[in-house]
C-alpha cells in the first residue's frame, strides 16, 4: 500500500508542474495577442487614412489670359466623402508644363484675392470659399471648399498641356491633366472641367 501512495504523490507533483507550465504559456500568449492587436489597430488606422483620404477637383482656371498667356492658376478643391482632414503645411502642389516642372509649398501669407500680393516664388496660397462646421486655419476639413492659388514660374501659352498635382502627406494625390485653349482672349480662362 505504501507503494501506491508514493505514486499518487509523484502524479500530484507532475500535475502541479503541468498547471504551472500551462499558466506561463497562457500568460505569454495573452501578452503576445495584446501586442499584436495594438499593432493591427494602428496599421488598420493608417491604412484607412491612406486609402480613404482623397480630394476632389471642382474647378481649375487661369487668369491674365487677355494677352494670350496665363500667369496665375486657381484650383478649387474639397475633400472626398469619408476623407480625413488635410493640413496644408504637409501638402505639396506640383505644376508640370511641357518644358518645366515646379513644386510649391504652402504659404499662409499669400492672398489669393489679389494677384499683386501673390508674390513670386514657389509658394501656393489658400482661400476658403466655403467653411465647414469643423473649420480650422491651415487645414482642409469636411465641408470646406478652398481655392488654391499659385503663380506660374513662366507664362502658360495657348494650346499648352498643364498638369496639376496636389500631394497630401497621407492619402491619394489629386491629379488634374488639362490644356489651355487654342485661343485665349479673356482675363479668366477655364481649364477644368
Amino acid at each position: 500500500m505504501e507503494k501506491k501512495a508514493e505514486m499518487g504523490m509523484g502524479t500530484l507533483i507532475i500535475f502541479i508542474a503541468m498547471i504551472l507550465v500551462a499558466a506561463v504559456a497562457a500568460s505569454v500568449l495573452i501578452s503576445t495577442t495584446g501586442t499584436l492587436q495594438n499593432k493591427a489597430l494602428a496599421t488598420g488606422k493608417a491604412t484607412t487614412q491612406e486609402v480613404g483620404t482623397s480630394l476632389s477637383a471642382v474647378e481649375v482656371y487661369g487668369e491674365d489670359g487677355s494677352d494670350q498667356d496665363l500667369d496665375y492658376i486657381y484650383w478649387t478643391v474639397k475633400l472626398a466623402s469619408g476623407s480625413e482632414e488635410l493640413r496644408f503645411t504637409d501638402t505639396l502642389v506640383s505644376l508640370n508644363l511641357k518644358d518645366q516642372s515646379s513644386d510649391y509649398e504652402y504659404n499662409q501669407s499669400i492672398d489669393c484675392s489679389n494677384t499683386a500680393y501673390m508674390g513670386a516664388g514657389l509658394n501656393f496660397g489658400v482661400k476658403w470659399q466655403i467653411t465647414g462646421t469643423n473649420n480650422k486655419t491651415g487645414y482642409l476639413t469636411k465641408g470646406d471648399v478652398v481655392q488654391v492659388c499659385l503663380q506660374s514660374p513662366r507664362s502658360v501659352n495657348e494650346s499648352e498641356d498643364v498638369k496639376l498635382t496636389l500631394v497630401p502627406m497621407v492619402g491619394a494625390p489629386l491629379v488634374v491633366d488639362t490644356a489651355t485653349p487654342d485661343l485665349m482672349v479673356d482675363k479668366r480662362i477655364s481649364l477644368y472641367p
